[in-house]
């Protein structure tokens, strides 16, 4: 595989000097060796439009705080995964990664971001098992703060992450890169495109990676994705996308787990470690994982066909059908444990009650748990249709000037999980096998497993939508937008007889479908006192369906607290989960030389589903026992977020980004019945997400003299403490690490470059118990044709 990709490039690299020695020959040069242009190292580069909102306006003239991420500055860095570039977007945090590539991401302390391609929301997004690829084709990264039901849909709470891949131009270009970095990390990619034949323009992208990864955890990947477009003239633009990945992960599944308890020794009950503390005695370099048996791998391909008409000068129809496809295989044992017994045969033990001693074996750790179902072997199988229409034009009222978008989606999302993790799903040797802490030997015997059951859902939305971007005069715009999403859902599993990816119809139990429907709005005006500066304002509401169905053997409560009965045939039982955000920011440009954006921000959810506890009712004079769920809860997150970029000269652009959010999960309501069953906790803090980043980013390239065309870049990123365990205040503490670069172009086509990661050497952990990257670096050479 890795000689047919080297062969690939190097083929694609001769064809595309010819043609770009043909293409020279017909262009003046246009930038002398002397001028550095500051757009080659563009960070925040400013957004002229919104391609999520369809309008032709200017990104000041709309009341949303946006920050957008260039590929200019992800080449610099040498950054190719999500995970590390969303650091330099301030208001976004990485929450989890592990075992393997999944990932969440938090926007202004909320829960699970939403996150779309090219416009298009990706539904895995949300149930954490998007282990997405390379970012080889990437042109930008987009984050819109703030709830985005209006341009995405349900669950869209703290704002979306958009990633706008490359699009055809008639212009070619084509560039080519290899690199090489720590624990024999190496990488190849090549892009090219421009004009076809007739009207038909190209782009396409190849990237390759592999490599060992520390702590032996790595990507091996391979994509593939190109773009044919073409301008037919009086009939408008056709736009025709696809792409293939194929990667394989290796999983985590983390070093010597915490302590379980306040941990004691046996022999004289001195006190040993603290609960939740790291293994005082473990190295957490060292790697537990099961790489004779764990594998995780994930094939996708997508596809889309976009058109475009111009019906008159001031209306056009956009039409959109896209489709994907992702398998993922995934065959892992999850997590570390410590053997545990009543009787006194460890060294060490802790209290579970007051009374009541559990003995440990701190020598020794377990792959997986006896209390779980370890190792786990599911395939999630994601399709995904989506149909956009947008009609977008500009009228006048009098000397008021509109600008809008009228739009219908329709997405469909199947899901279907293949399980192999049920009773006589698992055997062999290498089950629950235990290693010493210290100098474990990996290699434990071999396990397996079949597939006997399926997990199915079907998600079905229709939104229908309205944005007017209203421009009154030069000093005053005013956006107002509307939108209705019908939501439906159906859920069903199934028995599996032969162990393959494919179930019989007989075998599967009946649906169970949850409709519901909500309105969503955003509203916000924008004023200018003068052309450089702008003040904003906006409020906006947001949904979430609440996709619980009907169980005996639970009490519902209303949000009010009371006890009512949900349809027992299907349908809905607990109404959306609903919110809005009220927001004020303000922008500053001058000259191209300083752009400012900053912003404050409150948002408040409520209708949140609780569990409140077990009680005991007569149900046909039988006391019967039931769980309480009641849709009472509430939170509310506060905060702010600034971005500054500064270019004082044109071979410097310093940049920095500072976000602050403050979630908490509020009393929740006390009325009706529910009264007595009252939490005890009333404004607590979230854990898994820190409240403060920071960033900050300079570039400065040698204009002149005998080091001409040297540049350097030096960048730092900080995140706050981030709460394992609010009552126990077990936290992760904050954490400052800088990066820098060097890079020397020779002749405006080739680059040298060397990219040093922590540049410090700072020991630190991801999370719990898995130890961050050391120092580490990455050489490069790239081309540009």
């Amino acid at each position: 595989m890795k000689k047919v990709v080297v062969l690939a490039l190097l083929l694609f690299v001769c064809v595309g000097s010819l043609l770009a020695q043909e293409n020279d020959k017909q262009k003046k040069k246009s930038i002398t060796d002397s001028l550095f242009r500051i757009d080659q190292v563009d960070v925040m580069q400013k957004k002229k439009r919104i391609d999520l909102l369809g309008l032709d306006v200017p990104l000041r003239f709309v009341p949303i705080t946006v920050s957008k991420l260039s590929s200019q500055m992800l080449d610099r860095k040498g950054i190719v995964d999500l995970m590390d570039a969303v650091k330099f977007l301030p208001g976004i945090v990485a929450k989890d990664k592990q075992y393997g590539q999944f990932q969440q991401f938090s926007i202004r302390g909320q829960g699970s971001a939403v996150v779309m391609i090219d416009g298009i929301r990706d539904e895995r997004t949300l149930n954490n098992n998007v282990p997405y690829g390379d970012l080889a084709a990437v042109e930008s990264i987009e984050l819109l703060k703030g709830p985005a039901a209006i341009l995405a849909g349900h669950s869209a709470m703290g704002g979306v992450l958009n990633i706008v891949r490359k699009k055809a131009s008639p212009d070619f270009s084509a560039n080519a890169r290899i690199s090489y970095g720590s624990w024999d990390e190496r990488r190849a990619t090549l892009g090219f495109g421009g004009k076809l034949v007739g009207p038909l323009e190209y782009r396409a992208n190849i990237n390759y990676s592999t490599g060992d990864g520390w702590r032996e955890v790595n990507a091996n990947r391979f994509s593939v994705y190109g773009v044919l477009g073409a301008d037919l003239g009086k009939w408008g633009r056709i736009d025709v996308t696809g792409s293939y990945a194929d990667d394989d992960y290796t999983t985590e599944i983390g070093a010597a787990p915490v302590m379980p308890g306040d941990m004691f020794y046996v022999d004289g009950d001195k006190p040993y470690a603290l609960k939740g503390e790291r293994h005082p005695e473990a190295d957490y370099r060292e790697v537990y994982n099961d790489f004779a048996n764990n594998y995780m791998k994930r094939k996708v391909w997508d596809m889309s066909v976009s058109y475009v008409y111009q019906i008159t000068d001031w209306m056009k129809l956009k039409e959109r059908f896209s489709y994907f496809h992702s398998d993922l295989d995934y065959h892992c044992i999850e997590g570390l444990s410590y053997r545990t017994s009543k009787d006194p045969i460890y060294k060490w033990y802790y209290y579970k009650s007051e009374n009541e001693k559990v003995y440990v074996d701190l020598d020794t750790v377990q792959r997986g748990n006896a209390a779980r179902q370890n190792p786990l072997n599911f395939n999630p199988d994601h399709k995904n249709v989506n149909n956009t229409i947008e009609l977008t034009g500009k009228f006048e009222t009098g000397s008021v000037l509109h600008n809008y978008t009228l739009g219908w989606t329709y997405n469909c999302f199947d899901f279907a999980q293949y399980n192999g993790y049920g009773d006589g799903d698992l055997w062999g040797p290498g089950l629950d096998a235990l290693l010493p802490v210290r100098d474990p030997h990996i290699v434990q015997g071999w396990w397996d497993t079949k597939i006997s059951a399926v997990s199915l859902r079907t998600e079905r939305t229709h939104g229908i939508y309205l944005h007017d971007v209203i421009e009154f005069n030069d000093k005053w715009k005013m956006m107002a937008s509307g939108r209705v999403d019908l939501y439906s859902r159906k859920t069903s599993s199934a028995t599996i007889d032969d162990g393959k990816q494919k179930y019989e119809t007989k075998n599967r139990k009946e649906w169970k479908e949850v409709e519901t429907s909500a309105f969503t709005y955003r509203v916000g005006v924008v004023y200018f006192p003068m052309p450089e500066l702008s003040f904003y304002g906006s409020i906006s509401s947001y949904f979430n369906p609440v996709t619980t169905t009907y169980s005996p053997t639970v009490m519902y409560l209303d949000r009010k607290g009371n006890e009512f009965n949900p349809d027992e045939d299907g349908g809905e039982v607990f109404k959306p989960e609903k919110g809005y955000s009220t927001e004020v920011g303000v922008r500053y440009t001058l000259n191209e030389m300083v752009d400012i954006n900053a912003s404050v921000f409150y948002i408040r959810k409520y209708n949140i589903v609780k569990s409140l506890g077990d009680t005991t009712v007569l149900v046909d004079g039988v006391a019967t026992e039931k769980s309480i769920r009641g849709q009472v809860g509430r939170a509310d997150s506060r905060g702010f977020d600034i971005e500054v970029v500064v270019r004082p000269l044109s071979t410097l652009q310093v940049t920095g980004g500072l976000g602050w959010s403050d979630y908490r999960l509020r009393e929740i309501a006390e009325s009706g019945r529910f009264s007595k069953y009252k939490e005890q906790n009333k404004n607590v803090r979230a854990t898994g997400v820190p409240r403060t980043t920071f960033y900050a980013y300079a570039d400065y390239m040698i204009p002149k003299g005998i080091f001409k065309n040297l540049s350097f870049h030096l960048s730092g990123n900080f995140k706050d403490k981030v709460f394992r365990n609010i009552d126990n205040r077990l936290y992760d503490p904050a954490l400052w690490l800088m990066d820098a670069g060097i890079f020397y172009t020779i002749k405006n086509h080739v680059t040298l470059a060397l990219n040093v990661n922590n540049l410090f050497d700072k020991e630190y952990f991801e999370r719990t118990t898995i130890l961050g990257k050391p120092r580490n670096y990455q050489a490069s050479v790239s081309y540009t044709f």
